[in-house]
């Protein structure tokens, strides 16, 4: 397994998430982006599969994230999961992702991905988080703006 940091500093950060796309549509709203890219910390990476089966990628992907440094706080997630053409995860493989990857971050809400519109040998994952040390239950936005009033 091939492990890459997507982005090192928040403006790169922001720019990676603005111009992820499927069928050429932006995965992410304006307002997705604004709000990922408003965090404490952010982590944007890249995860391709080598020579393994699919099983021991996953099984990898599953320690790869448990040996890592967790984060305190709110964390939202994306895994974007890039499979082969038309291929789907089955359910015991999403209950395995579901399982093992959840754990992994301490009060969380994530997502996942199912991308099968290309040509692909190798599985790939891309990985965003987004920290925050502090979670506000409810957001004031300006309409005029678009913009969180308590960030001004």
């Amino acid at each position: 397994m091939i492990t890459t940091v997507l982005a090192t500093n928040k403006t790169e950060f922001q720019k990676y998430i603005e111009q992820l796309k499927v069928k050429g549509k932006r995965i992410f709203s304006p307002d997705e982006v604004e709000y990922l890219a408003n965090c404490d910390d952010f982590e944007a990476v890249e995860l391709k599969q080598e020579d393994e089966t699919d099983e021991e990628f996953l099984t990898l992907f599953s320690t790869w994230l448990h040996e890592r440094p967790q984060q305190s706080g709110h964390t939202d997630y994306y895994i974007l999961f890039y499979l082969r053409t038309g291929e789907q995860l089955t359910s015991e493989q999403f209950e395995y992702m579901e399982r093992n990857v959840a754990e992994c971050f301490e009060t969380n809400h994530g997502w996942l991905y199912e991308l099968n519109d290309r040509l692909r040998f190798r599985l790939r994952i891309r990985m965003i988080c987004s920290y925050k040390k502090t979670f506000r239950r409810l957001a004031r936005k300006d309409w005029r703006k678009g913009m969180d009033i308590n960030e001004q």
